[in-house]
């Protein structure tokens, strides 16, 4: 069975990340699957028998997949927290029959959080890129979760997230409004993730991005036109005038994929308990300092309150 024990992109990352972020003996996830559906989902998972009785679910976005959540991963473990990262269906090693869609995607996060609720005290959800979303979508569909956590809101409804989100405007205006019509036996066939969205603004680090831009299990993959045409046709599973969880958006200052205005669209309209924290000088995947450490130290903050305010 293929695991990422023989991956060498995450291992090749590893060397730009600080000391403290990347895998290593002390702190290096243990590989598992989980069969749910139709899909024998692979999940990385840290500090499996932690002792402060909080667990993290994360989840990747579109061109990502579990492993390359360790840069956030490690450190949260090292915190005390157990860290679990899943593959997505269409991602990474998870193993899936048929055209996965972006419902999909929710159920298997709903799946694993419900499992995880049963053997923890407190759970929190924490989403990056387009997993910000999904996160939110899961926590809205599961009850339990104690709080969640994104870099980014993106509410694909709206014009201006649309033309972010795509490879370019003229993508964003005429070829993804196509999509809907597109004939159920096209929704089978795949294209390029990059083709269809801005990947060339996943990181800001130029060596990263020809690194991750090859990986075939994450920026390099192709992904099945009926999971984008989801995607696109999604609706949050609450309005975020509904939305009753607290939740804190920890987005980066330099993110040239999706600026912060654009999640703010969506972010500014909660009305539970929420926080921003602007992660300095880093891009839409932040692993530059200091908003890598801010990240870290946002969320660790972000659950300790959360912790507090349930034992006043």
């Amino acid at each position: 069975m293929n695991m990422y024990a023989n991956d060498e992109t995450w291992k090749k990352l590893q060397a730009f990340l600080p000391e403290r972020n990347r895998i290593s003996a002390s702190c290096a996830p243990s590989e598992t699957f989980n069969v749910f559906g139709g899909a024998n989902i692979h999940i990385d998972v840290y500090n499996e028998w932690n002792g402060n009785g909080v667990t993290l679910v994360l989840f990747h976005g579109v061109g990502g997949n579990g492993r390359l959540l360790s840069f956030i991963a490690v450190p949260l473990a090292r915190r005390g927290y157990k860290v679990i990262c899943p593959d997505l269906p269409g991602y990474g090693y998870t193993e899936y029959e048929g055209v996965p869609s972006y419902k999909t995607g929710i159920d298997t996060g709903v799946h694993i959080v419900r499992q995880e609720l049963q053997r923890c005290e407190k759970l929190f959800v924490l989403g990056l890129s387009a997993g910000g979303m999904l996160a939110y979508n899961v926590a809205c569909s599961v009850q339990g979760v104690s709080g969640v956590i994104v870099t980014t809101l993106l509410d694909n409804r709206l014009k201006p997230v649309r033309e972010y989100s795509a490879k370019n405007k003229l993508h964003a205006r005429f070829a993804l409004p196509l999509l809907r019509f597109m004939p159920k036996q096209m929704r089978r066939l795949k294209i390029p993730v990059k083709a269809v969205t801005n990947m060339n603004a996943i990181v800001n680090d130029g060596r990263v991005l020809s690194l991750l831009l090859q990986d075939k299990r994450g920026a390099g993959s192709s992904v099945h036109l009926g999971f984008l045409c989801s995607m696109m046709e999604s609706v949050p599973a609450a309005e975020p005038e509904a939305f009753e969880l607290p939740l804190l958006l920890c987005h980066p200052e330099k993110d040239r994929w999706t600026p912060e205005r654009i999640s703010r669209l969506f972010f500014d309209r909660i009305r539970s308990a929420k926080e921003l924290c602007t992660l300095k000088n880093a891009g839409h995947f932040p692993i530059e300092q200091p908003g890598i450490a801010q990240l870290e130290e946002a969320v660790v903050l972000f659950i300790n309150k959360m912790l507090k305010e349930v034992k006043l």
